[in-house]
């Protein structure tokens, strides 16, 4: 009898107090095509504006300080989108120009458009004053994932009141549902770095970033799309010289493949890649693990990230039962993993009523002693309404490996996100792997309730991973542990010294293992101070650990820890000054025990940027480790020079460097964008020191070419 109201209640989305509901913006139709150039096209004065944005920050819920003014125009082939700004020529702030780059140092103007209305998920569009062009999307109401590129344009200009933006962004480029037009979700935000004030347009109590959805308003009037006709062919071919060492040898090679996107429909599309390369793909950065669980590194390469919110499941801070840098590569968890050449991969993503799917199916051959083999991963997710959901995952791996072990390799799970309020979240999951041979605890699971308010913020999570959870297409932090972890940061607000907020914050963390002894208990103090203007302070008071080694701790080749109980107890003092202006500096001091002995951590960033053309960055994080078993330093260094000529010259600098693993890598990548759909790439990468296998430097050049069919 109680099952409905009480499954009313959960789902039910309550309307921020003291603003409408959502708000609304009429979409004007004109019957002619129009370009990112037509600011003064006489369609303009047909169409609605929106024009009242409320502050975030610094003063919540009082009117923008400048005037904002929105107007939407839907043409037969595009949705154009423009944006009047005042703004003194003085105040003016921009230093990027290339694409996705971070814009929070840079006035910024950005939306988003729900096209299915479903108040979880949604595009983002941005710019600066210099036309940057900055996308992604939202998934979950989650941070926006700025690794999707759409085809799309945008050109600003300067006027005497400040400077205006006009996106032009194709129906090509979207997803949405099929049939006749409606309503979408939409909201727009305005940064205004010179006065450190963000304003909103819907959704601006501070709790909520532009990505929460649920609290955008809405494009009405949406007219019927054009059916679909996403037909884009883009070949590539490139030429490289490697020369390596161990033994010496020189090699001249050829490399020519494609990408296939097809729109099946309106809200579904196919991607196919053949010979696929990922010679533009910037270098990982280098880690060194101090401590038993894995490290992560992030996936990079564009086919895989294209879309890849829909395969999301699970937390790298635990597992990802999908993890697209297990294909194509080997010894993934190293800065420098070994490629595995694909032959042909497949991808299926979009949205059928109110299911998102995605399935990706991708072929490696036979190289550096791994098998040819077939990846396979099926992903759906249901839309419950009031920015919940429920889901499904199922992964595959088939080998043509003699050895049975590793004939093949499966994952199953299930999960759920409910949104309880908006300040109230709650989410989880369950997965199970299937492998030749396994036995024992082959699950995982996880419950997550969180808070994000106004003064506070609170998460409680407890999870379990198997000792024989293997999920061999994704990445396992820890395996064998139930873990319970509680946090909660109070965040007042002085009004004074120029900051935005205070952080009072504690953490328990408590990992035992299967039989039940522990593993590793955390606690946690720490206060913070964020500025207006970016400025922060960031100091963990006390930081205390007891960790139970049930196996050697590995450090380097004559530093090993021995197995059993440790108490230590560390410190951290950290700041950085306003990253906005043109030299900023972080540094970061994390003292304390570790493991019988202590380790001293000094890590400072300095970043210059004279112009918008040019950005310099040292990072130098050093260790100094004192244990019973030895003594040993560790130096992280990495350097990177950015020289951007304009947004369609773009060029950079990488220089990473390990004094333990002895490895130096040197990346230097330069991109012409000769059109929209047009690139010339040219890599020079070389590998220096006794840690990499066969170092050597390799230069490659790329030409790559988008026809639209």
């Amino acid at each position: 009898m109680l099952c409905g109201p009480i499954a009313a209640l959960l789902l039910r989305a309550a309307p921020l107090e003291g603003q409408p509901s959502p708000r609304a913006l009429v979409v004007a139709v004109t019957p002619r095509d129009l370009s990112a150039a037509d600011f003064d096209d006489p369609a303009w004065e047909a169409a609605p504006a929106a024009s009242e944005l409320f502050q975030q920050e610094p003063e919540e819920g009082r009117p923008a300080t400048l005037h904002t003014e929105c107007r939407v125009l839907a043409t037969p082939k595009a949705l154009l989108i423009r944006f009047v700004m005042e703004e003194p020529a003085a105040e003016i702030v921009a230093h990027e120009l290339r694409r996705d780059a971070d814009l929070s140092n840079d006035d910024r103007i950005a939306f988003l458009l729900d096209t299915y209305h479903d108040r979880r998920n949604a595009y983002l569009f941005a710019t600066n004053p210099h036309g940057v062009r900055e996308d992604g999307l939202i998934t979950e109401e989650g941070a926006p994932s700025l690794d999707w590129d759409g085809v799309w344009d945008v050109q600003v200009r300067r006027t005497p009141q400040g400077w205006d933006a006009l996106f032009r962004i194709p129906y090509a480029t979207l997803n949405f549902p099929g049939g006749a037009g409606g309503v979408w979700g939409f909201n727009f935000s305005r940064l205004l770095r010179h006065r450190n004030e963000i304003a909103r347009w819907s959704g601006w109590k501070r709790p909520y970033p532009l990505s929460k959805v649920s609290q955008a308003g809405e494009l009405t009037g949406v007219p019927a799309m054009p059916a679909r006709r996403l037909r884009s062919l883009t070949p590539y071919v490139e030429g490289a010289v490697n020369r390596r060492q161990n033994p010496p040898d020189t090699d001249l090679l050829g490399k020519a493949g494609f990408d296939f996107r097809y729109g099946l429909t309106s809200s579904t599309e196919a991607d196919l890649t053949a010979n696929t390369d990922f010679a533009e793909t910037e270098a990982d950065t280098q880690q060194f693990n101090f401590g038993r669980a894995s490290l992560f590194f992030p996936e990079k390469r564009s086919f895989f990230l294209q879309r890849s919110q829909i395969f999301a499941f699970g937390s790298s801070s635990t597992t990802l039962p999908f993890f697209s840098r297990r294909i194509g590569l080997t010894n993934v968890d190293s800065a420098s993993p070994t490629p595995i050449p694909i032959d042909a991969g497949l991808k299926l993503t979009g949205r059928l009523g109110p299911t998102d799917f995605g399935t990706l199916a991708v072929q490696t051959r036979e190289a550096s002693g791994e098998p040819r083999s077939d990846f396979f991963a099926s992903r759906v997710k249901l839309d419950l309404g009031h920015a919940s959901y429920v889901g499904a995952l199922f992964t595959d791996i088939e080998r043509s490996a003699d050895d049975p072990s590793r004939a093949y390799s499966r994952t199953y799970g299930a999960d759920a996100g409910v949104s309880l309020t908006p300040e109230w979240s709650a989410s989880g999951f369950y997965a199970r792997t299937s492998n030749p041979g396994s036995s024992g605890e082959t699950s995982a699971w996880d419950f997550n309730l969180a808070y994000a308010g106004a003064y506070a913020n609170g998460r409680i999570e407890r999870g379990n991973i198997g000792s024989s959870f293997d999920p061999q297409m994704g990445f396992v932090s820890q395996n064998g542990i139930h873990s319970t972890f509680a946090d909660l940061e109070v965040t007042p607000r002085p009004h004074a010294l120029g900051l935005q907020n205070l952080g009072f914050e504690t953490f328990y963390s408590f990992k035992y293992n299967e039989d039940g002894s522990l593993n590793e208990r955390e606690y946690q103090y720490t206060f913070r101070a964020i500025g207006l203007n970016g400025a922060y302070s960031d100091n963990d008071i006390v930081n205390v650990f007891d960790e139970n080694l049930t196996a050697p701790l590995v450090l380097t080749d004559t530093v090993t820890i021995p197995i059993g109980l440790y108490h230590f107890v560390r410190h951290q003092i950290a700041f950085g000054t306003n990253p906005s202006r043109s030299v900023a500096f972080q540094a970061n001091f994390n003292f304390g025990g570790y493991y019988g002995g202590h380790r001293n951590r000094y890590v400072g960033r300095l970043f210059f940027k004279p112009n918008e053309h040019l950005a310099f960055s040292i990072i130098q994080d050093y260790n100094a480790v004192r244990l019973p078993q030895g003594n040993f330093n560790l130096s992280l260094f990495s350097t990177r020079v950015d020289w951007n000529p304009s947004v369609r010259l773009l060029s950079s600098v990488i220089i990473q460097s390990d004094n333990v693993d002895r490895l130096t890598n040197i990346q230097a990548i330069f991109r012409w964008l000769i059109d929209a759909g047009t690139d010339v790439f040219f890599v020079y990468d070389r590998q220096v020191g006794r840690g990499f296998e066969r170092p050597g430097t390799r230069v490659t050049v790329k030409f790559r070419k988008t026809f639209d069919l």
